[in-house]
């Protein structure tokens, strides 16, 4: 997720360009959320009745970040040389493909490889997009877009679930597949007609522009712990709700979609907390939080209980995920022009790796200790970067400057100079 550069178009057909962009990369983000959300319980149920033991679905859900991942080089350069076009398109039949593989095949491998390609097309549809709004938007305009952008995102991760556990429930376990597929060429569709075939292609932002500078190791660290926090429990909750409480994928489906209401509600909560607070200790509040939470669910039982669980588990990862915004606007704007998009793509490797971390180790654990001994493991882990944010912090407000010549220290304990 790499952001163009490039300073307002100018003409009368500046509004409409720029709206139809932002019409392009929403409905792309929301799909690509909707379609991951849709597998969240489906695909465990289709692995575990083809024999595949819980590091092989934890395998399954963790491809999709590393393909991810490793797209998103390749999109930036091909977005560079060529624009937005092609490379939109391309992400829209690399998703279509693999819907199609999701609602026809049932052999482990190929399921994996159904998951890397619905990643690669994640990662250029990302990076595409994103760049598109960012190319069509004047610097005043541009985070206003992004956020509506990314809203759509969030659209997507609260609805996909419940849809896809409840028509696998209902029709079969194709259904939720087929639509997201019919969706997805629907999307392609609103590509072919409202991205220009011109769009212009500018530098994109390089992680070397902001080496060096303040916070960086905290925003790697928040943003992995937020995503694994949300990420962990992915491929294991609904092996333990299929097992234990002879849950269907519609049940599932819900369980995962009140996490969803969840993490739409808590941005705002910890965005009243940061007004009071600095970014390290809400993020380790989110980390014991979730780690309470983690312990809770691995002695739960019945639907409900363990939704709520789940539920409170989101609330923490967003406590953990929110500050980084924070922090990652004071590196871009340490040094003049400022650097959004180095930050966005540093944001986006260590978001990717959370989840690409995260359902091995859970994977690993559940077929190791079981259910109740992963959780024990995330909620360990979640402990330890908790207590190394406030030593993080604590050390911070010792070593402050004292007077105005020192410099004056933002709200993330980042010191800016006077």
């Amino acid at each position: 997720m790499e952001f163009n550069r490039k300073e307002p178009v100018r003409g009368t057909g500046k509004p409409a360009r720029s709206s139809a962009a932002l019409t392009v990369a929403s409905l792309g983000l929301a799909t690509d959320a909707l379609v991951y959300g849709m597998a969240v319980p489906v695909l465990p149920k289709l692995a575990s009745e083809h024999g595949t033991r819980p590091l092989g679905v934890g395998l399954m859900f963790a491809v999709y970040a590393g393909a991810l991942v490793a797209a998103t080089p390749a999109a930036g350069l091909w977005v560079d040389r060529r624009g937005n076009r092609r490379p939109l398109l391309a992400g829209v039949a690399g998703l279509v493909a693999a819907t199609v593989l999701f609602a026809f095949v049932r052999d482990p491998t190929l399921l994996i490889v159904a998951r890397a390609l619905q990643g690669a097309a994640a990662g250029v549809v990302w990076t595409a997009g994103l760049a598109l709004v960012a190319a069509t938007h004047s610097p005043q305009e541009r985070g206003k877009a992004m956020g509506v952008a990314l809203s759509s995102f969030a659209v997507g991760t609260l609805v996909g679930p419940p849809l896809g556990g409840l028509l696998a429930d209902w029709l079969d376990p194709r259904a939720p597949f087929l639509l997201a597929a019919a969706i997805a060429l629907a999307d392609g569709v609103a590509r072919w007609f409202l991205v220009p075939p011109d769009t212009v292609r500018e530098r994109r932002g390089r992680l070397a522009e902001i080496r060096g500078r303040h916070g960086l190791v905290q925003v790697v660290l928040l943003t992995a712990t937020g995503a694994a926090l949300i990420a962990f429990l992915e491929p294991v909750l609904p092996l333990h709700l299929f097992t234990t409480e002879n849950a269907g994928p519609g049940a599932v489906g819900v369980v995962f979609g009140v996490a969803g209401v969840a993490a739409a509600v808590a941005p705002p909560l910890a965005g009243a907390a940061l007004r009071r607070v600095a970014p390290g200790p809400v993020a380790a509040a989110g980390c014991l939080l979730a780690a309470v939470a983690m312990l809770a669910l691995g002695g739960l039982h019945g639907v409900v209980p363990i939704a709520a669980g789940l539920a409170v588990v989101t609330i923490g990862a967003s406590l953990v995920l929110t500050p980084t915004v924070t922090v990652m606007s004071e590196i871009a704007e340490e040094r003049q022009p400022p650097a959004y998009g180095s930050v966005y793509a540093l944001y986006t490797l260590a978001y990717t790796g959370g989840l690409t971390v995260a359902p091995l180790g859970a994977g690993w654990s559940m077929q190791s200790l079981g259910f109740g001994g992963a959780t024990r493991v995330a909620a360990g882990v979640a402990v330890a970067v908790a207590a190394l944010l406030l030593w993080w912090s604590r050390s911070r407000s010792r070593r402050r400057p004292a007077g105005p010549r020192a410099g004056t220290e933002t709200p993330s304990g980042i010191h800016e100079s006077t």
